[in-house]
């Protein structure tokens, strides 16, 4: 892989990265809210089931940027 490929992967896995941060701040602060959260969990386990899906795609947004960064190091 040429320079520019490696630079440019590079710079779409911190996207990747800084994104999935953004994702875990903006539901740890309640900016945004998790779709098919409960309006009103009662128990921990709905509370669960509600975040799972947020939570979810916030951590393979986040390995996906860590594999395109690690990526470009070694090619």
């Amino acid at each position: 892989m040429n320079a520019r490929g490696n630079r440019t992967r590079r710079l779409a896995g911190y996207a990747c990265v800084l994104l999935a941060f953004a994702l875990v701040v903006m539901l740890g602060t309640g900016l945004l809210a998790p779709p098919g959260m409960p309006a009103n969990a009662i128990s921990l386990r709905a509370l669960f089931a509600g975040l799972l899906p947020s939570a979810l795609a916030a951590l393979a947004l986040f390995l996906a940027g860590l594999w395109l960064v690690k990526g470009a190091r070694r090619a």
